[in-house]
C-alpha cells in the first residue's frame, strides 16, 4: 500500500525534491534502491521477477487499470472539447466586436496548434524513466486550468489568442500519452478495446463542445465558452492528482527493479527521446504515410466543422441550437462504427487472422518487454499490418460520406436529413481509420510509442490548425458541393494507400530494422 502510494505524483516530486537537498549529506546509506553485484548473473532475475511482480501495470488489478483509464478518458475528453467550445464564441466575437470571421478563428487554431507542440515535448519528457507520465500528466495540468481561469478574464483579444495557445501546450501531454498509457497497462486481447474508448473521448470532444456553451455563450458571454472548461478541468485535476504511474520503466526505477547509469543524464536522455521519433518519422515509409494520412483525415474532420455553418446555417436557416444538435450526428457515426469494430471487426480480424497476402509473420523477441509477444509457447506473433484490416473498408466510407454529405445538402430541393447520413459515415470510417493507425504505431516501435504518438500529433494539428482558416472561405467559394468533393476526391487516394501498407508494410520494417531493437542508453 505504501509502495502505491509512493507512486503517485505529488508524492514522488516531495520525495525527489527531499532527496535532492539530503544529496550533499548521503553516504553509502543513501543507496536506497538494491544494486546488484552482478547485473550480468541478476539481469535476467530481475526481469522475471518483473514481469510477475504486482507493481507492474500489466499486472494490475483491473479495477485498478479501469480507474486509470477512466481519468486519461475524461482528461483527453476536456482537452479536445475545448478546442470546439470557443466555437460558439465565433459568431458572437464577429457580431459585438466586430472582427472578421478570420480574426475570430484564432482562438480555435491557436489553441488548436499549441496542443499539436506540446507532445513534442511533453511525450519525449514522459520517456525519460526519472520522469514518467504521472508527473507530465499532473504538473503540466495544473499550468493548463490556471492558464485557462487566465484566458476566460481577459478582454484583450490578443492576449486572449496568446494564451489559447499556451492554454494548448499545457493541455497536450494526454493527446501524445493517452494511448501510450493504454498500451503500458493492457495486454494484446485488452488494448484494443482500450484505446477505443480513448479514441472516442478524443473524437467525440470537438463534436460535443459546441453543444455544451452554445446556450451559455448566447445567454452570457463569449467568455463562457472558457469559464466552462475550466469548471470541467478542476474535477480530472483532482483525479490526475492521485493517478499512479504507468511507464514500466518509471516503475521498475522507482522499485529497484532498474539501475540507470549515473553518467547518462536526465537531459542527455531527453534528447535521444526528441530526436528518434523525428527520425523515425522520415525514414521510415510506414510512419510517415500514417502521419501524412491522420494529418489529412484530422483537417478534414475540422474542415467540416467549418461547412456546418455554411451547409446548415447560410443554406437550411437552421437556428444556432439545431445546429449544435447537428453535431451529435458525428457521435452516432463514432458510435455506430465503434459497435461494428468491437463486435465484428475485431474478433474477425484477431481471432480467426485471415492472412494478409506476402505477409510474414514476426519471430518473438525475447527480450522484447512489449504485450504483444508470446514468448511463453514461442509462437509467432502477428504483424503489427493485421490491424489495418479493418481500415481498408472503413477508408471506403470517407469519400462515400463526403460525396454524400455534399451533394444532397441541398437547401428547397432535399431535405437536410440524408446530409447528416453522409457525416455519419465519413465520421464512422474516420473513427476505425484512427482506431487501428494509433494501434499500428506502438506495434512497429513499441519502446518510443509516446514519443511516435507526439509525432503524429503535431503533424495532424499543424495542418488542422491551418485547415481551420481555409474551411469556410473553401465552401463559400466553392459551395457545400463541389468544396465536399474535393475532400473526397483526395481522400479516395488514401484507399490505396492504406493498401499498399497492408501489403508492403512488413518489408518496409524489415528494410528499416535498425529500429527495432536499438540501443537504449
Amino acid at each position: 500500500m505504501l509502495q502505491t502510494l509512493s507512486d503517485l505524483p505529488i508524492i514522488y516530486c516531495l520525495r525527489s525534491f527531499c532527496h535532492r537537498r539530503g544529496e550533499t549529506h548521503h553516504d553509502a546509506s543513501s543507496a536506497n534502491v538494491a544494486r546488484p553485484t552482478s547485473p550480468e548473473a541478476k539481469g535476467a532475475s530481475a526481469s522475471h521477477d518483473w514481469k510477475a511482480h504486482s507493481a507492474n501495470p500489466k499486472n494490475w488489478p483491473l479495477s485498478r487499470k479501469v480507474f486509470t483509464a477512466s481519468v486519461i478518458y475524461a482528461y483527453t475528453f476536456v482537452v479536445y472539447a475545448g478546442s470546439a467550445m470557443y466555437m460558439s464564441a465565433v459568431p458572437v466575437l464577429v457580431k459585438q466586436m466586430g472582427m472578421s470571421e478570420q480574426r475570430a478563428l484564432l482562438g480555435l487554431s491557436a489553441y488548436v496548434l499549441g496542443y499539436g507542440a506540446g507532445p513534442l515535448l511533453w511525450g519525449p519528457m514522459s520517456e525519460v524513466p526519472s520522469v514518467g507520465r504521472s508527473v507530465v500528466y499532473f504538473s503540466s495540468f495544473v499550468i493548463f486550468i490556471a492558464v485557462t481561469a487566465g484566458a476566460a478574464s481577459v478582454d484583450n483579444f490578443g492576449a486572449f489568442v496568446f494564451l489559447r495557445s499556451i492554454q494548448g501546450f499545457f493541455g497536450s501531454p494526454c493527446l501524445a500519452n493517452g494511448a501510450a498509457s493504454m498500451f503500458d497497462m493492457f495486454d494484446e486481447t485488452q488494448y484494443p478495446y482500450a484505446l477505443g474508448f480513448w479514441t472516442a473521448a478524443a473524437y467525440c470532444g470537438p463534436a460535443l463542445g459546441p453543444l455544451l456553451t452554445d446556450h451559455l455563450v448566447y445567454q452570457l458571454s463569449w467568455h463562457w465558452s472558457i469559464w466552462l472548461i475550466a469548471c470541467m478541468s478542476a474535477p480530472v485535476g483532482v483525479m490526475l492528482f492521485v493517478l499512479p504511474e504507468t511507464y514500466a520503466p518509471t516503475v521498475r526505477l522507482r522499485r529497484g527493479f532498474a539501475h540507470t547509469d549515473a553518467t547518462i543524464s536526465a537531459w542527455a536522455r531527453l534528447k535521444f527521446y526528441l530526436v528518434k521519433p523525428v527520425q523515425i518519422t522520415l525514414q521510415d515509409p510506414a510512419v510517415f504515410f500514417v502521419n501524412l494520412y491522420t494529418s489529412f483525415i484530422y483537417s478534414s474532420y475540422y474542415i467540416f466543422f467549418d461547412s456546418f455553418p455554411v451547409a446548415y446555417l447560410e443554406g437550411y436557416q437552421v437556428s444556432t441550437g439545431t445546429l449544435a444538435l447537428f453535431y451529435l450526428s458525428v457521435l452516432v457515426g463514432c458510435v455506430l462504427a465503434a459497435a461494428v469494430y468491437f463486435l465484428i471487426l475485431v474478433p474477425y480480424v484477431f481471432s480467426r487472422r485471415p492472412p494478409i497476402p506476402g505477409e510474414h509473420e514476426t519471430k518473438p523477441d525475447p527480450s522484447s518487454e512489449t504485450p504483444h509477444s508470446n514468448s511463453s509457447n514461442n509462437t509467432p506473433t502477428p504483424p503489427p499490418e493485421r490491424n489495418l484490416l479493418p481500415a481498408l473498408p472503413a477508408t471506403i466510407f470517407l469519400p462515400v460520406g463526403l460525396f454524400l454529405f455534399g451533394w444532397t445538402a441541398r437547401p428547397g430541393e432535399i431535405h437536410w436529413f440524408p446530409s447528416l447520413i453522409g457525416v455519419v459515415l465519413y465520421t464512422g470510417g474516420v473513427f476505425v481509420i484512427f482506431q487501428c493507425l494509433f494501434l499500428y504505431l506502438p506495434k512497429m516501435y513499441p519502446r518510443y510509442a509516446a514519443s511516435l504518438f507526439a509525432a503524429n500529433d503535431f503533424c495532424r494539428s499543424a495542418l488542422a490548425a491551418g485547415s481551420i482558416h481555409y474551411g469556410v472561405p473553401l465552401y463559400r467559394n466553392l459551395g457545400v458541393g463541389r468544396g465536399s468533393s474535393v475532400l473526397g476526391g483526395v481522400s479516395v487516394l488514401g484507399v490505396a494507400g492504406m493498401a499498399g501498407i497492408v501489403l508492403f508494410g512488413g518489408r518496409l520494417r524489415e528494410g528499416k530494422g535498425r529500429f527495432r531493437n536499438p540501443e537504449i542508453l
